[in-house]
């Protein structure tokens, strides 16, 4: 019921004006102060729910001027603020580490990366000038003589 009941008080809320800059930063407010009140962690669906949108559309917004630099930028702060929050979560033993491992990687670009440093291995030895190599084969070459041929057949 609690799950539910934060959910459908953020269904209800009144619909915003998104090209406003201050009506989103206040939505994201009264969003975050409603998750709070409940006892709820905020999340990126929960968010986007909040503006009257969905998640691939926040995300699109956020990665992306197009509803100008005014509202992207308010955006931008809830994301910074749910990436925190989660970040605080993953450490205190708030969340499932699997669950937040997979909302990290798909709501925060987040990835598994394993850095690899490749050394060049010449197993020819230096490296030489091509001109040097093509004249060292050529001066190796032993050319034997032909036997002439009758071509007057």
């Amino acid at each position: 019921g609690q799950y539910m009941n934060n959910a459908i008080e953020i269904f209800n809320l009144p619909q915003i004006d998104t090209n406003n800059a201050e009506e989103v930063a206040i939505r994201l407010g009264e969003y975050f102060t409603i998750c709070g009140k409940n006892g709820m962690k905020p999340s990126v669906a929960g968010m986007a729910m909040a503006l009257g949108i969905d998640r691939r559309t926040l995300w699109e917004w956020v990665t992306t001027e197009r509803k100008g630099k005014d509202v992207t930028d308010a955006l931008k702060k809830g994301y910074q603020l749910l990436n925190q929050m989660m970040e605080d979560y993953m450490q205190n033993g708030q969340i499932n580490p699997v669950a937040g491992i997979f909302l990290m990687k798909n709501n925060f670009n987040y990835r598994d990366q394993q850095e690899m440093v490749l050394t060049p291995n010449n197993p020819l030895g230096e490296q030489r000038n091509t001109e040097e190599l093509r004249q060292k084969y050529l001066d190796s070459v032993v050319v034997d003589a032909l036997p002439e041929t009758n071509n007057e057949e």
